[in-house]
């Protein structure tokens, strides 16, 4: 999933960020009335699943929608949701789900195997522009309806068998296919309602707004105030009732950290998105209780616009990346303990064994020699260019320091550009940009999750670089007889994207944040996936 954070003006809300020595403060009366208070970094950009891209996005429609499975919070494993249970065929390639009778929209109708053919058909339509399609793509004709090849999207590998029956047939056996059923490009949809608002063919956010939307998850949207936050209350028609111990969630979009850390600090949070670098030792020391440093399917990146000169060179992009201290970044920027990355994909992805990657230190006089070869001795004729990154004092830091080690190692001026995260997610779709920052977390714990994005075909590859052989690879990797054939496979395709250097890899995340005591059940797990089944709040614990 594309991760960053998106930041607007926040000063509003600020208002509500104030003490509470003489009065009950938010958190403690949330507590009480069972609403877990949220920072989520930034507003959503979309709460249309298949339009969502971002991780705020995804944990308020994990709060609002759900698919036909689910997964365990603490191992991962897939578990049942809308779906009760399933059978696969022999050959791998035919699943067929028995609906949950309980499953219920939240205007009380129930859930039906059709709208799980409807959503998955409009996620594929061009018109819609999903850029998660992709991940539709081991159903059977879904990439040719994706390419405009098949117009007619009822010829995808999906039908009703009956009113609580869905069967699906794949182009190829995919063993981790369960693992995608529960992201946002395979919730359900109300074709009836979608189409109210012109929504059924054509992106329209008019129908996710609150007096609009139904949704078939724990929680239904009760209020979505743009640059305040979003709320969502209990669900009554949830299947699974009984497993949500919270009245309600609400989202704060805090862009800015030190604000973010103020509010927790003064019992306006119950958790954080994310935490300043420079309060962490200090954290340490006052509230260690607090203090959460997860392992996290994740990597942050930049990505090369391989289309532009001089990056359209493979040495060019090469040497910037040899000329980076990851460490020294990690140590001066970040202070979490995350560890510096050489390749693209994590560890814990299935068994898979990662690409050496570049050299494991900066290594700056190949980085030099490189940059010679390409034509720029010493940084003469280079260009100035851009660094594009989304407003962020986590973002800033560590374009400047990239920014300090180009000049300083190759002699190369950089120019530092920050945009809003919708004008940064438009430049990068656009191809508006020279170097951009990026983040990716993986989906599911694959290292599929990683390597997709890369394919020539993926929306989400907005570096311009292709390979054959690469996506050959991948590709081959998807119908290999074994485990090891196809994680040997990708490792090669891995080795590839390593050696021709779209992307410049920086470090492999570490989930650190803030939670109250207050907050039960909130487990972790590699992919930081949260459905809020068994996490409540108890207002007796102090902080």
């Amino acid at each position: 999933m594309l991760k960053g954070r998106k930041f607007f003006l926040f000063a509003a809300a600020l208002l509500f960020f104030v003490g509470c020595a003489d009065r009950e403060c938010p958190a403690d009366r949330a507590a009480r009335e069972g609403i877990l208070l949220v920072g989520n970094s930034a507003d959503p950009e979309s709460l249309d699943p298949a339009l969502a891209t971002g991780f705020s996005e995804s944990r308020i429609l994990n709060a609002l929608f759900e698919g036909l499975v689910c997964a365990d919070t603490k191992t991962l494993q897939v578990r049942p949701a809308v779906a009760k249970s399933w059978t696969v065929s022999a050959d791998g390639l035919k699943y067929t789900f028995q609906l949950d009778e309980r499953a219920k929209w939240s205007d009380g109708v129930d859930v039906c195997a059709d709208d799980f053919v409807f959503a998955w058909r409009r996620a594929l339509r061009p018109t819609v522009a999903a850029e998660y399609a992709s991940l539709l793509s081991v159903i059977k004709n879904a990439d040719e309806i994706l390419s405009g090849r098949q117009p007619d999207v009822s010829k995808l590998g999906v039908r009703a068998l009956s009113k609580r029956v869905l069967e699906v047939e794949l182009q190829r056996p995919c063993p981790y296919f369960l693992s995608l059923l529960y992201m946002g490009i395979y919730f359900p949809l109300r074709e009836d309602v979608l189409k109210k608002f012109g929504a059924d063919k054509f992106p329209n956010a008019v129908w996710t707004k609150p007096e609009n939307i139904v949704s078939n998850g724990p929680f239904k949207l009760e209020r979505w105030s743009i640059n305040d936050r979003v709320c969502v209350r209990a669900n009554p028609y949830y299947r699974a009732k009984e497993q949500i111990k919270l009245n309600g969630v609400d989202f704060f979009p805090i862009s800015n950290l030190n604000t973010e850390d103020r509010a927790f600090r003064t019992r306006q949070l119950h958790l954080t998105d994310s935490i300043c670098p420079y309060r962490i030792s200090a954290i340490k020391k006052t509230a260690p209780e607090t203090l959460r440093s997860d392992k996290w399917l994740g990597v942050y990146y930049y990505i090369f616009n391989t289309r532009r000169k001089p990056f359209d060179d493979r040495r060019v992009r090469m040497a910037l990346s040899l000329a980076i201290d990851r460490d020294a970044i990690i140590d001066g920027c970040l202070k979490g303990g995350q560890d510096p990355a050489y390749s693209f994909v994590p560890e814990g992805c299935g068994g898979f064994k990662r690409s050496e990657g570049i050299a494991g230190r900066a290594d700056v006089a190949r980085a030099r020699k490189l940059l010679a070869q390409a034509g720029y001795p010493g940084g003469r004729g280079f260009p100035k260019i851009k660094i594009t990154y989304n407003v962020s004092e986590q973002h800033k830091p560590i374009a400047e320091a990239i920014q300090q080690m180009w000049r300083k190692n190759l002699g190369i001026e950089a120019q530092l550009y920050n945009l809003s995260w919708p004008a940064y997610l438009a430049a990068r779709r656009a191809g508006d940009f020279d170097v951009a920052r990026a983040s990716w977390v993986g989906d599911f714990a694959e290292p599929e999750s990683f390597l997709n994005v890369f394919l020539k075909s993926s929306a989400l590859n907005h570096t311009g670089w292709s390979n054959e052989e690469f996506d050959s690879l991948v590709g081959e990797a998807s119908g290999a007889a074994t485990k090891s054939r196809r994680l040997n496979l990708l490792a090669r395709a891995d080795a590839i994207l390593a050696g021709q250097a779209p992307i410049m890899p920086i470090y492999y995340y570490s989930k650190v944040y803030q939670i109250s005591p207050q907050v039960k059940n909130w487990n972790a797990n590699l992919l930081d996936y949260h459905d809020y089944k068994g996490v409540y709040l108890n207002p007796c614990e102090d902080r």
